[in-house]
């Protein structure tokens, strides 16, 4: 049963009686609670019918002489034309409450989708070949909560080039720059304000520095194949255009590289905006690592 301040306010929305900020909140509503949606339906249904038996009017009602009052007949037994409305009343009503299934699924499409739909469809439509810009934030000793590292970071540590398995990331604010990545072929490089170069064969470089890499590449498709296999999600906020869903590690899932996990996704794109990851090490977490998306434009390949 949904609040009766709730069922007031969709009579109201149906009789065109809300504010738009009163449309908004009733929307909210709607997205959270799937009874709501039953309700309306209901409602736009009963208004369709008081609407339309007013539009009789009460000259195509046989009256009953003793009573004064309109005379129960069924369909068959009407008048022909009385017959046309009573089968057109049907239709309407019928026609009215698939109008109100086609906009529940296309102007409503969160209502019904849960995390697992969303991160899902996410995963059917990624593609990793475009080249994708973030901004990295990185804190030491943090760890994810609700509350915590929801909105986009402030003063970015970093700005971050991907595409595939390459990346360059780009530090301007230590004095000199400095500015690292992978290539095409597996090479790890350094540079230093572009005067000095360090490089790593792909069979020379480090365990911990592979890892390191692992995580710049920001890999989607395993980490939304990672969420559906091994944690719990669940949606925690929503803007205009993104829902936010967190993940929780499911018990007994060991060896794990990353704790819980805050994703950012529009529904209507499949574009995964933000990420923010807790890192592990010995499954006690270390950092909290945030990726942003700032824009996605086409690089050359000599930039990787």
């Amino acid at each position: 049963m949904i609040p009766e301040t709730l069922q007031q306010q969709i009579d109201r929305w149906l009789d065109g009686d809300l504010s738009s900020e009163e449309q908004d909140r009733l929307k909210e509503s709607l997205e959270h609670i799937p009874e709501a949606i039953v309700f309306l339906s209901d409602r736009a249904l009963l208004h369709a019918m008081l609407a339309k038996s007013i539009a009789w009017g009460p000259s195509s009602c046989p009256m009953a002489p003793e009573q004064g009052l309109p005379a129960p007949l069924p369909v068959d037994s009407l008048p022909e034309p009385n017959r046309w409305y009573a089968h057109t009343w049907i239709w309407a009503s019928s026609a009215t409450v698939v109008c109100l299934l086609l906009i529940s699924i296309l102007f409503l499409p969160s209502v019904f989708a849960s995390p697992v739909d969303l991160v899902q469809k996410t995963l059917i439509e990624y593609r990793a070949t475009i080249d994708r810009c973030y901004t990295v934030k990185v804190e030491a000793d943090a760890r994810l909560g609700r509350n915590k590292l929801r909105g986009r970071p402030g003063q970015s540590d970093s700005k971050l080039w991907v595409r595939d398995n390459s990346f360059v990331q780009i530090f301007d604010s230590l004095g000199d720059s400095l500015v690292w990545g992978r290539g095409r072929q597996g090479s790890v490089w350094f540079t230093i304000a572009g005067k000095s170069a360090a490089i790593f064969q792909a069979g020379e470089i480090p365990g911990t520095l592979e890892e390191l890499c692992d995580l710049r590449t920001l890999d989607i498709t395993t980490l939304l194949e990672s969420l559906l296999r091994d944690y719990d999600l669940r949606f925690t906020g929503r803007t205009d255009r993104l829902r936010t869903i967190f993940a929780n590690p499911r018990p007994g899932v060991a060896n794990s590289k990353y704790g819980a996990i805050e994703i950012e996704i529009d529904p209507q794109s499949r574009l995964v905006h933000r990420v923010t990851l807790e890192r592990l090490k010995d499954q006690r977490p270390v950092a909290t690592v945030s990726f942003v998306l700032e824009e996605i434009q086409p690089r050359d390949e000599s930039f990787y």
